[in-house]
C-alpha cells in the first residue's frame, strides 16, 4: 500500500492515509521517528508495526500521566493500563523499558511509601507491610525500606501520641481501665501496631494517668 496524503490531526496526532482505503492515526512522535513521506509504499507488515508503535507510545504517555500525580507501583500502573483495555504484553513491553530508564522504581517507591504512612499517618509496621505487598512491592525491598527507618522508636512515639488521643475519648464514657486498656490496644492493632508496642503504651498511659 501506498501514502497517498498525510495531514494533521490535532496537535498531538498526525492522519496518515493509503491509497487502498487504509487510514492510520500516528502520534507526532510516532511519525516523524518513523520517517514516513507522502508516496512511501508500506507492507502489511511494517503497517502493523506502525500501530503498535504507537500503542506502545501511547501506553508510556498514560503511564507517565499517572507517575505525574504520584509514585506508584510496577503492579499498580499494570493494572491502571490494563483497566484502559491495553494488551498486557504491550503493557510490559513499555514499563521493562521505564524500569531501565528509572522511571520505575519499587524500592524508590516504598521508600516513599513508608515515610509517608509512618511519619505522616501513623501506620504501624504491620499495616505498611500488608499495603506493600498488596501493591506488589517483594518481601525483601519491604523489610529493606522498613529497615532503613527507625521504626522502632517512631513505632513506639506514633502509638503513644494515637493511644494517648483515644484514651482521652474513652475515659469520657468508661471507667473500666481493663476494658480501656482492651478497646484501646484492638484499636493499634487495628492500625497495624504490634502487640507488644500497642500494650506497652498502653500500660504506660494508664500507669500515669492513675498515679
Amino acid at each position: 500500500m501506498k501514502i497517498e496524503r498525510v495531514s494533521r490531526k490535532d496537535e498531538k496526532n498526525v492522519s496518515v492515509y493509503f491509497d487502498n482505503g487504509e487510514h492510520l492515526i500516528l502520534s507526532e512522535d510516532t511519525f516523524y521517528n518513523s520517517g514516513l513521506r507522502k508516496g512511501d509504499e508500506i507492507s502489511e507488515d511494517r503497517f502493523s508495526f506502525f500501530i503498535e508503535q504507537n500503542i506502545l507510545y501511547h501506553i508510556k504517555q498514560r503511564a507517565l500521566s499517572f507517575l505525574a500525580r504520584r509514585f506508584h507501583s510496577e503492579r499498580e500502573l499494570i493494572i491502571k493500563l490494563k483497566s484502559k483495555s491495553y494488551d498486557e504484553r504491550l503493557i510490559k513491553i513499555v514499563l521493562n523499558e521505564m524500569k531501565e530508564k528509572s522511571f520505575i522504581d519499587d524500592k524508590v517507591f516504598a521508600n516513599h511509601f513508608v515515610e509517608e504512612k509512618l511519619k505522616k499517618k501513623r501506620w504501624g509496621k504491620n499495616k505498611i507491610r500488608a499495603a506493600l505487598f498488596s501493591k506488589g512491592v517483594s518481601a525483601s525491598i519491604i523489610d529493606e525500606i522498613l529497615f532503613s527507618f527507625n521504626t522502632e522508636d517512631s513505632q513506639n512515639e506514633a502509638a503513644l501520641a494515637l493511644a494517648k488521643k483515644k484514651f482521652e475519648n474513652l475515659k469520657l464514657r468508661e471507667t473500666d481501665s481493663g476494658k480501656i486498656k482492651q478497646k484501646i490496644i484492638s484499636f493499634l492493632l487495628g492500625r497495624g501496631f504490634e502487640y507488644e508496642v500497642a500494650s506497652d503504651v498502653v500500660n504506660k498511659i494508664i500507669k500515669q494517668d492513675y498515679d
